[in-house]
């Protein structure tokens, strides 16, 4: 592989990151459930943990509230 498609691959993933980071917030404001500044403590540590960050995008609507409790619990 080329270092040009090498950079590229790197800048999509770089984007994708990005895109996810910035709809976090918003997302984190539509699990019902959420207290006071849950969505906000969450935003702020998840997208550190960019695994988790995915795993949080692939869950179904009817879990998030308890992974997000349960993520702010142990980070």
């Amino acid at each position: 592989m080329s270092i040009a498609s090498e950079v590229l691959i790197q800048q999509k993933s770089e984007m994708v990151i990005q895109e996810s980071a910035l709809k976090l917030y918003l997302t984190l404001c539509e699990v019902e459930g959420l207290i006071e500044d849950e969505p906000y403590r969450a935003s702020s540590k998840i997208p550190d943990y960019l695994t988790q960050m995915f795993i949080f995008f692939s869950l179904p609507s009817s879990v998030r509230l308890e992974w997000v409790r349960r993520f702010l619990a142990d980070h």
